[in-house]
């Protein structure tokens, strides 16, 4: 359906809808506009209520329970992101009396959830069969989310006229017709946007034509990289491989969100970008960005910093493609001009007042002279005639980069010196969504530091000093020399580059009980196993958080997550990893006691550990209780124990659980048991 035909009918239907008390009628009328927008054979309107989805229509109802945790109609409800099933049969994950109750020869599926006030309410599917085969799109669900807020007001005027009080501020009648009315105009408002923006990429189409095979061609390889690396993740046990198998993958996934928009040049010339906006951890999405490259500054012997601010805010809402694309580019193009043994450092502030991201890029590269430097953010353009013969590029990159920072609300900008290197930076709006600091000010006032170092690590040592100084601790109390013998005895932690390190250093802080942080300056190095209780970070990635842990005087919480279904744990996981703990998770309740009592006989038992309750092998409770014993005998103190399982509360007569958390996961309910242990 054309957008214009589409924005007329839904001018129609919302008195029907306002003066209509038959929800069968309503239920239809839903249904034939979603088959509409999407052009597709069949659509359903699930409706949710205590944990099960149901559709209604004249002749049926068909109830599908989430507490089995099975099939993509739950993984849309757990996750609570759209999705799109082209081979629907094929995904990951099917079961067909879930996802196709009507039983049809099914094709394809689109899922949608519905969300009010962050309280889920609903699921909307379009779907087709193999007879009507449609291929959906990401248009298709581009005006599927367009009109989402007209679905979500029609669907509780269904729960008004049957007087179900799911939603927290329950509205009479007329105060649900006026929130139809001020829905329809914001659907119609997107719709109009969506117009606009697709009239205008018409002449972008045969460039469409041309580079499709090329974005099949581009994701076929990546996905094969990124299945052999995950398959390499699972086999490695090294911490340091997985995280620098981490790294690669990050650029496969990366490499995949590239290919669905690679027409970059015609987005940054007609400004016609997709936004993806996402609530993001800063520090966590920051440095994953700045590690993709640690293997390549390593190899051409770069010194690198990445300079993650402590004091971010810990979350904020911000396009993270747009801005992934132009941080990327910026650090790929200073390690393109920067020679060897030279430096870059990648920056990320906050400034406070003017609730806006600092970012820059600085490198000791070949810089650009004066009178190049307003044509180098026009496409195509480079700074010197035969810049793309020595170095490679086309010159679109930084114009597509100061297109996405104009579109941001910024402006990317230039400091530059022939021969001595250049700075790009911009500052950018953000909305807050967790004002809480990343790390907050060390409480650890007793620190004196030594760092031990060459000549050659000056450069890295100062980033060191400058995070110190950053999370609280005073310059007064961090020394550096490059004499073992100057140390001075009185130490509490002691830095060390790899290339300063010997015997003598391990039986020194071990006799005087020194903390220790080694500065890996080759990849692999040293063997981790061989170094005791030593801390271990490389110099070309992010680590501001292990010399957080380093000086302060807290002790780092470790959780554990036991729960055998797979998308519950990798909820839980996501809703913790942001916090300041060690999180660890276990497949079943055996795999889960493994855990615990290795961690005990480390004697680095766990403080939290988060377990449902029913599960194969060994239940969350015959686990807790074995640990129990073993705990006891072991003079340990009791973790506290929070049960996961959807019970909502019963206790359970064999184990005593501290606390209850109850599914669907919320965050906030999950992340205060967390606080309130820490605290």
């Amino acid at each position: 359906m054309e957008i214009s035909a589409l924005k007329s009918k839904l001018e129609n239907i919302t008195e029907i809808i306002n003066n209509s008390t038959d929800n069968i009628e309503i239920n239809k009328i839903l249904e034939n506009i979603i088959v509409d927008i999407t052009g597709s054979e069949y659509a359903s309107v699930w409706i949710y209520n205590s944990l099960v989805l149901t559709r209604k229509r004249e002749n049926s109802t068909i109830n599908i329970s989430m507490e089995k945790k099975e099939g993509l109609l739950y993984k849309c409800f757990a996750t609570k992101k759209s999705e799109i099933y082209n081979y629907l049969t094929s995904a990951k994950g099917y079961i067909d009396t879930i996802d196709n109750p009507d039983k049809i020869k099914m094709k394809s599926k689109i899922m949608v959830p519905l969300i009010l006030r962050e309280k889920f309410i609903g699921i909307v599917t379009a779907y087709s069969s193999i007879q009507k085969s449609k291929n959906f799109s990401n248009d298709d669900l581009e005006v599927f989310e367009a009109i989402k807020p007209f679905i979500v007001d029609a669907v509780i005027k269904i729960q008004s006229n049957n007087s179900i009080e799911l939603i927290a501020d329950r509205r009479v009648n007329s105060s649900s017709d006026n929130g139809l009315r001020r829905r329809k105009g914001d659907a119609i408002d997107n719709l109009e946007t969506i117009e606009i923006s697709r009239s205008d990429t018409m002449n972008a189409q045969e460039i469409l034509d041309y580079t499709s095979n090329i974005v099949h061609d581009i994701r076929t390889p990546a996905n094969g990289l990124l299945g052999f690396l995950e398959i390499l993740e699972e086999q490695v046990k090294d911490v340091r491989l997985k995280e620098y198998i981490g790294n690669a993958k990050n650029s496969a996934l990366f490499i995949n969100d590239l290919t669905t928009s690679i027409l970059d040049n015609a987005s940054a010339r007609k400004g016609l970008t997709l936004k993806s906006l996402e609530v993001i951890n800063t520090v966590k999405y920051f440095s994953d960005i700045g590690e993709i490259f640690s293997a390549n500054m390593y190899k051409k012997e770069i010194n690198y910093n990445i300079f993650i601010d402590p004091s971010l805010p810990k979350e904020i809402e911000i396009d993270t493609t747009q801005i992934k694309r132009v941080v990327m580019n910026l650090i790929s193009n200073a390690s393109k001009f920067t020679p060897e043994y030279g430096s870059i450092e990648f920056s990320v502030r906050y400034k406070e007042k003017e609730k806006k991201l600092h970012i820059f890029v600085k490198d000791t590269g070949i810089g650009i002279a004066s009178e190049k430097q307003e044509e180098i953010f026009e496409a195509f353009k480079q700074a010197e005639d035969n810049t793309k013969e020595l170095f490679g590029g086309t010159g679109l990159g930084l114009s597509i980069s100061a297109a996405y920072v104009k579109e941001m609300g910024g402006k990317l900008s230039l400091d530059s010196e022939l021969d001595k290197g250049s700075t790009f930076y911009f500052d950018i709006p953000v909305k807050v969504k967790n004002d809480t600091v990343y790390l907050e000010p060390i409480n650890n006032t007793s620190v004196n530091m030594a760092i031990l170092l060459d000549k050659k690590n000056k450069f890295v040592a100062n980033h060191i000093a400058r995070y110190f100084m950053k999370i609280g601790l005073s310059f007064d109390n961090i020394k550096a020399t490059v004499n073992f013998s100057e140390l001075d005895r009185s130490l509490t932690h002691l830095i060390v580059f790899e290339n300063k390190l010997n015997d003598d250093i391990f039986a020194y802080v071990k006799e005087h009980k020194i903390k220790l942080l080694i500065i890996e300056e080759n990849f692999l190095a040293l063997n981790i196993e061989s170094l005791e209780n030593a801390t271990l970070v490389s110099q070309y990635s992010y680590f501001g958080e292990s010399l957080y842990a380093f000086v302060s005087a807290d002790k780092i919480p470790k959780i554990l997550i036991v729960e055998d279904d797979k998308i519950s744990r990798f909820l839980l996981k996501n809703m913790l990893e942001y916090e300041y703990c060690l999180i660890d998770t276990a497949e079943d309740g055996e795999d889960g006691l493994r855990a615990l009592t290795t961690a005990l006989n480390d004697n680095a038992p766990y403080d939290l550990v988060y377990t449902d309750h029913n599960m194969p092998l060994l239940s969350g409770s015959e686990m807790l209780k074995r640990y129990e014993v073993l705990a006891k005998k072991a003079s340990r103190n009791k973790i506290t124990t929070v049960c996961i399982s959807g019970d909502h509360g019963i206790k359970d007569s064999y184990y005593d659980f501290d606390l209850f958390a109850t599914k669907p996961f919320k965050k906030k309910e999950i992340i205060s048991i967390y606080l309130n242990l820490k605290n």
